[in-house]
């Protein structure tokens, strides 16, 4: 149970290099994390990343919040290349996550402030965020449903809601803003995994456009809000 004093922190980590090294986080230069590879929203990872399907958060005191991303020297918890760092403001009762994308120079952030409030029965919860880089703006399709449109990069959309019953059983895509749903879909996903009743779920577009090796390739994946 999340004390009222304090905020819940997930932080989404698609930093995609070729060779996808091991990275630790850190929150006001403590250890927070074991060691993690890119497409992993941590704590709790989510469906087509890594990690498992877990709701959870890390439990942070509210107020700035100096977040890093390193290379640890091997094996220790000393940080040996540094890829990432931010200050970001937290508020006590509030539930934020950090989502990071691309590399090297051109590295960049999003905070999002999630809602765990949940649907009806019968319904679920969705949100989408952009972070594939090489491409503009994207359109979110549940079959051949447009369920969100030209959301850009380093784009959320707001919340949507749909039946568990409805379209959601069919197969989730991503298109560039403007294309018809017939077209070819930058990235695919499809489980009943995200479709469970009343639960909430960011959607999110991640890897580059034209790559097709397995860490850098486009995914469009799901972590559980709650």
């Amino acid at each position: 149970m999340l004390s009222p004093n304090q905020a819940l922190l997930k932080v989404n980590y698609n930093i995609a290099y070729a060779a996808n090294p091991g990275v630790q986080i850190k929150v006001n230069g403590e250890r927070v994390s074991t060691l993690i590879q890119t497409r992993y929203p941590y704590p709790g990872g989510g469906y087509n990343t890594l990690g498992d399907s877990r709701a959870d958060y890390l439990a942070v005191n509210p107020g700035p919040l100096v977040v890093s991303i390193a290379i640890p020297k091997k094996g220790t918890n000393i940080d040996s290349v540094e890829l990432f760092k931010t200050t970001m403001g937290t508020e006590a009762g509030k539930n934020y996550t950090l989502h990071v994308t691309d590399t090297a120079a051109n590295i960049k952030s999003l905070v999002t402030n999630d809602d765990l409030v949940l649907p009806d029965s019968g319904f679920v919860k969705y949100r989408f965020v952009h972070l594939m880089p090489n491409v503009g703006a994207l359109d979110l399709y549940n079959g051949t449903t447009l369920v969100k449109s030209n959301i850009p990069y380093l784009g959320a959309s707001d919340y949507f809601i749909l039946p568990t019953g409805g379209p959601t059983g069919a197969a989730w895509s991503v298109r560039l803003t403007g294309t018809l749903p017939t077209s070819t879909a930058i990235a695919t996903y499809s489980s009943s995994s995200v479709i469970l009743n009343r639960r909430s779920y960011t959607v999110f577009a991640t890897g580059y456009t034209g790559r097709t090796d397995a860490v850098r390739k486009p995914y469009l994946g799901f972590f559980l809000t709650r």
